[in-house]
């Protein structure tokens, strides 16, 4: 069985790997290649310009 702290490392994880995509990949890719919901990917978008 898996931990909530296991789950949150490997949310965080995904978001600094889509965080270093937004440059070089569109939000849907970056959403089916991470897990990450396209909405979190849209969010970071805004936030990194």
């Amino acid at each position: 069985m898996i931990s909530s702290a296991e789950e949150k490392g490997k949310k965080d994880k995904a978001i600094e790997i889509a965080k270093d995509l937004l440059d070089i990949l569109d939000d849907e890719t970056i959403a089916v290649k991470t897990g990450v919901d396209i909405r979190e990917i849209k969010s970071l978008r805004k936030k990194s310009k």
